[in-house]
């Protein structure tokens, strides 16, 4: 990147354009082409995944009693696409008897 001759507010208007935040203005050029250039996500798993199994597991056990409490829940935790939040409250409500 640093072969484009960009500057230091050009870096930072580009990271936010690839929503990396405001970065600081503080940051050399070097730390703000790493934090474009670096794919910190990449080979990570979501630390939420291991619940979605779990939730999934015991809502596929408990369907018929939890249908009625789960309304528009389908019980595919992995698969459906609940957002992180979703996932948070579902755990928050039932945690006690999914562990």
């Amino acid at each position: 990147m640093s072969e484009h001759n960009l500057n230091n507010t050009e870096m930072r208007q580009m990271a936010r354009v690839a929503d990396l935040g405001n970065l600081s203005r503080a940051a050399t050029n070097e730390e703000l082409e790493a934090a474009l250039t670096d794919d910190v996500t990449e080979g990570l798993e979501c630390p939420l995944e291991e619940r979605r199994q779990r939730m999934e597991s015991h809502i596929t056990s408990n369907y018929r009693q939890l249908r009625s409490q789960l309304p528009g829940c389908n019980g595919k935790c992995t698969s459906f696409g609940c957002t992180d939040i979703v996932v948070l409250r579902c755990w928050r409500g039932s945690k006690d008897n999914i562990l």
